[in-house]
Parts: structure tokens; C-alpha cells; sequence
């Protein structure tokens, strides 16, 4: 008599499904990963996009509610007056950025288009500063002490994040050491 014969087909299929079973998990888990590290990039990591506008406008902004509309209806009209200002830095850095790409490089007609370039820049910070001195008058004493807590800190919101620890430099100082980021401290 002969031994009775065992087929592969159960094991096979256990193999087939066992191999579906761990690409599917795999997927899973590097979309996971991706979506974790793809957050972790664009919140934690890079810097905000206004970091260059820590003013006394920008801090109105973190006011509450009641305030905020109060300093917005007060100086309605100069932040209106500031929209041609915006436009003509529009157009003046798309002026600059053709002259950029031109073929043949005219450097006559880039110089000429960036000195417009700074010129409008001038212009709309004068006319930025005569709303920032009106948002300024419309703060409470004890807001504008916040904002002066506030200011050094929405300037420089990473500090910190990539080794660097320590106060912040001082004027005339760079951002970072000579020698690069120093060791992380003792975690608490």
C-alpha cells in the first residue's frame, strides 16, 4: 500500500495570501510614515511664512476677537491705501524677474528694473508704517508690553528646532554659531 499522497495546493494558497496580506501591510504602513513625516515638514519643521512681519499689525492679528474687529474698523482706511502700494510691487518683481529671464541679459534694463523694484519697496513701507504707527496708538498699555513679550518670539519661532539652544544673539550677532549647532542639552 502506498502512502496517501499530500498536495501543495493549501500550503500554496496560505503562501499566496500570506504574501498579499504582508504588501498590503506594508502599503499601509509606508502611507502612514508619509503622511506622518509630510506633517511633521510643513508644521514643525519649516518656518512660518510671515516670520518677517512681526509687527505691532500681525500681533493685532493674535488679539481676541472684539479687539481685533475694534483696531480693524479704526484703521480700515490705511490698510486700503496700502493696496495700489502692493500692486505695483507686484508688478515691479515681475518686472525685475523678465528682465531676469531676458535673452540677451541686459543688465541696463535689470538695473533699471530692480532700482524701480526698490523704490516701490520704499514707498510701500513708508505708506505700511503710517498704519502700523495707528494700529500702535489703538493698543492698550498692557497690550503693547504683550507685544513686546511677543515680538522676539514670532520673530524667531524655530529657534530651537534644529540644535541650536541658548538666548538669542545679540545685535550684530548671526543666527547660528561660528562653529555650527552645538550638542542638544540634557533632555528633562
Amino acid at each position: 500500500m502506498s502512502e496517501p499522497r499530500v498536495t501543495e495546493a493549501p500550503t500554496r494558497r496560505w503562501l499566496r495570501w500570506r504574501s498579499v496580506l504582508l504588501v498590503v501591510s506594508l502599503a499601509l504602513n509606508l502611507l502612514v510614515i508619509g503622511v506622518v513625516a509630510t506633517a511633521a515638514v510643513r508644521y514643525r519643521l519649516a518656518p512660518p511664512p510671515s516670520v518677517a512681519q512681526a509687527t505691532v499689525y500681525s500681533f493685532a492679528r493674535t488679539l481676541p476677537d472684539e479687539r481685533r474687529r475694534t483696531i480693524w474698523d479704526a484703521t480700515r482706511a490705511e490698510r486700503q491705501a496700502l493696496r495700489p502700494y502692493r500692486i505695483e510691487l507686484r508688478r515691479a518683481r515681475a518686472e525685475v524677474r523678465s528682465a531676469l529671464a531676458a535673452e540677451p541679459f541686459d543688465l541696463a534694463r535689470y538695473r533699471s528694473a530692480h532700482d524701480r523694484l526698490l523704490e516701490a519697496e520704499v514707498q510701500a513701507r513708508r505708506a505700511a508704517h503710517v498704519l502700523l504707527e495707528k494700529v500702535a496708538t489703538r493698543l492698550t498699555p498692557d497690550e503693547r508690553r504683550a507685544f513686546a513679550r511677543w515680538q522676539p518670539l514670532a520673530e524667531r519661532p524655530w529657534r530651537g528646532r534644529f540644535g541650536w539652544r541658548g538666548p538669542p544673539p545679540e545685535a550684530g550677532e548671526d543666527e547660528l554659531p561660528a562653529a555650527g549647532p552645538g550638542p542638544d542639552p540634557p533632555r528633562r
